[in-house]
């Protein structure tokens, strides 16, 4: 008679597997499972076993192998938000996923690593309408740009372990297909993870603002996450950078720190032109604007010719019921200064070109970032609204987990050693945290427990045994045996990430063991087949528009003062529609009714509110040709535009421009133009005043609209 241990016989386990495997698969070895699902059931089927309740192998399983069930905290919008946000507004929950992907989908199951709190994600908290982004969901978890490593994957572009970054839940783990949140693979992990959110200030500056050696720049918010790359970027190129900010703290950091050549607080200056005038005395070629408001209103006045504005974000705007008007426009047209919005997205294929220049200059302390950071998913919605109160001091990132993952971990305790027959209360069901973490040069190896075992000799180990050949286990500690495992993390060569095991394992979720073994002619480039929208336009410049919008095939719409000038749109310049704005009481429907889709092309010749409509209906990469604002020339004080935001929004860009720069191309349109005259295809209308004596009267005219066409005074006639 011979007793046995099968600890002592693993050195059989290929034998085993080389005669067994090929039984089960030509069904000459059948198996019969009693299997009880979730390690809360697993008390009762031990105990089961000494009851004779179990048919054929006792067996619980904790998770499909196909289908990990997880805890998954959230943060959650509770409702939509107006005014300043408040982490009452958000709420931090658990919830359970299933982190599978299903056969033949192209899902990623992500383990969120960091999360970036932005300015934008305000906006995402109210109820938008036709908007960049979607709003986020009441009920449903916040999401924004984030950093995060791959658990499983159905896209052969991306494997287990990548690291990633992309549009993530604001939660511990996200389900995501790859082209929806705009997913990329890190593939240098030797600088710190949040650089890669630093896109948006190289997109910018380099390929919005175009600059040169020796330009002067000015970054609004510069301490933040994309100001503080922009300036940088500035004195790489030989800039001089001012940059403001809203603490002493901040503005020292950004002289001393970053390389600002000046930088002011802006809440101590009661007048922000003359504090630009003092920093700007020859004006500002570029300005990089984070905040709108106040502060791009005395930027406007400080621009120099031809100067450049990139719109980021105006972040003094989004929790304004009404955002405040801008006044200086008019700068726009006698500077010729481009103003251009623009939006990450449309941007990501410059993602390689970005990391190319970015990555050498970070390993080479060319280039410095200061991170806010806070720990814990429970701590996000504190740091997201304190970016709207200027708390943050620097780039504002919560870190949900990194080289020490904390996990929620389900397990079951022996209570006491057992005398008699073992019950269910000689166990406990608990909740603990466990470090899912492989020290470095160690050999530890962190497990996913799939199925345990359900052993009779389990009932020996649960006595205070002395002298056995196995260990009791410890009252008040974990019950451990065999089961089925997947390898999360490992310090083992021999075992690798996705792994299947088996072996001894611990009665819980997770186990970690050690091993022994993205004018027209010049500034718009309109397309065939564009919409496109001109004011006044019956005036001398509009009229010539339009027709050669008609000429490039072109959807073209008119707005005039009178029935008389829109009957002279479309009958004699050929506009597809026109409309008498004085007859219109909400100029956004008029233009929603007129351009469904959206304009892409505006030419704008009036200003005010014409303009503020326009610009809630322009489409994506939408161009406005900035000619005159003839409707605030007569103003004590310019209208406020209050829907600049939509240049950001829809990454419109708006620009600028005086006859007199472009005078070299009085050829080329002469050329064009003339046999177009000739030909009957361009006509001209022109509204004749003779004598001198009357030229004031004509020249008040324009004003009130009484011209119909181009008006000119006749002196003499030749």
């Amino acid at each position: 008679m011979e007793g046995f241990l099968v600890s002592d016989h693993y050195h059989l386990y290929p034998k085993y597997l080389e005669m067994i495997i090929p039984q089960i698969k030509g069904v000459n070895v059948v198996y019969v499972e009693d299997i009880a699902e979730g390690l809360e059931n697993a008390p009762k089927a031990l105990v089961g076993l000494f009851y004779g309740r179990n048919v054929g192998k006792q067996v619980v399983m904790l998770s499909q192998m196909g289908e990990e069930v997880m805890n998954n905290k959230q943060i959650i919008l509770k409702h939509y938000v107006e005014g300043y946000p408040n982490e009452s507004d958000m709420e931090f929950k658990n919830s359970i996923i299933k982190l599978n992907v299903p056969e033949g989908s192209n899902v990623v199951v992500l383990m969120n690593l960091y999360l970036s709190c932005d300015p934008y994600m305000r906006s995402r908290m109210k109820n938008l309408e036709d908007s960049y982004v979607e709003s986020f969901t009441p009920g449903y978890p916040i999401t924004g740009c984030g950093v995060a490593k791959v658990l499983k994957s159905g896209d052969s572009n991306f494997q287990e372990g990548d690291l990633v970054w992309g549009m993530i839940g604001w939660e511990e783990y996200s389900i995501v297909t790859p082209a929806q949140s705009f997913l990329f693979k890190i593939h240098d992990k030797n600088v710190p993870l949040s650089y890669y959110t630093g896109i948006l200030a190289y997109v910018g500056f380099y390929e919005v603002c175009s600059p040169k050696k020796g330009e002067t720049v000015f970054v609004s918010a510069a301490s933040g996450a994309v100001g503080q790359l922009v300036g940088q970027f500035a004195k790489m190129l030989g800039c001089y950078v001012v940059g403001s900010a809203g603490t002493k703290q901040k503005v020292d950091m950004l002289k001393s720190k970053f390389g600002f050549d000046e930088a002011f607080n802006y809440k101590e200056e009661q007048d922000l032109d003359a504090v630009l005038k003092r920093y700007f005395s020859d004006g500002i070629d570029i300005y990089f604007d984070n905040v709108g408001g106040k502060m791009f209103d005395a930027v406007l006045l400080n621009m120099k010719l031809h100067g450049r504005i990139a719109m980021c974000g105006m972040i003094s705007q989004y929790n304004l019921k009404k955002t405040e008007g801008v006044h200086n426009l008019l700068s726009l047209i006698a500077k010729r200064i481009r103003m251009e919005g623009f939006i990450v997205s449309d941007h990501y294929h410059l993602y390689p070109k970005y990391l190319e220049m970015i990555i050498p200059q970070i390993k080479g302390g060319n280039i410095v970032y200061v991170e806010d950071i806070v720990e814990g998913l429970e701590n996000a919605p504190n740091a997201l609204v304190g970016l709207f109160y200027g708390r943050n001091v620097g780039k504002q990132v919560v870190m949900l987990e990194m080289a020490e993952e904390m996990m929620n971990n389900k397990q079951i305790i022996l209570k006491h050693y057992v005398e008699g027959y073992p019950k269910e209360s000689d166990m406990e069901f608990k909740n603990s945290i466990i470090k899912l973490n492989a020290p470095e040069g160690s050999n530890v190896v962190i497990l996913k427990n799939l199925y345990l075992s359900c052993d009779p000799y389990m009932r020996n180990r649960m006595s205070k045994l002395e002298g056995s050949y196995i260990q009791s286990f410890t009252p008040g500690y974990l019950i451990t045996g065999y089961g089925v495992s997947k390898v999360l993390k490992s310090g083992d060569s021999n075992f690798q990430e996705g792994d299947l095991v088996w072996g001894m394992t611990g009665w819980e979720e997770y186990t970690s063991i050690v091993t022994t073994t993205q004018s027209m002619f010049k500034i718009d480039h309109d397309k065939d087949g564009e919409t496109v929208f001109v004011s006044a336009a019956s005036g001398a410049v509009g009229q010539l528009v339009g027709q050669f919008a008609k000429m490039l095939g072109c959807y073209i719409v008119g707005s005039a003062g009178n029935k008389q000038k829109v009957d002279m749109l479309k009958t004699k310049f050929g506009f597809d529609e026109a409309f008498n704005y004085k007859e219109e009481q909400d100029l956004d429907a008029t233009l929603m009714r007129y351009f469904p889709d959206g304009i892409d092309i505006y030419f704008e010749n009036v200003g005010g509110k014409m303009l503020d409509a326009v610009l809630v209906n322009m489409k994506l990469h939408g161009r406005i040709a900035v000619c005159g604002m003839i409707s605030q020339y007569n103003l004590d004080k310019t209208e406020g535009v209050h829907n600049l935001f939509c240049l950001i929004a829809k990454r419109i860009r708006m620009e600028g421009f005086l006859v007199f720069d472009y005078c070299h191309l009085y050829p080329k349109y002469l050329e064009m133009i003339i046999p177009q005259i000739k030909a009957g295809n361009i006509v001209y209308v022109e509204d004749i005043a003779e004598g001198l004596e009357s030229a004031p009267s004509a020249l008040v005219g324009l004003f009130s609209g009484l011209n119909v066409g181009k008006q000119v005074v006749m002196i003499s006639c030749e």
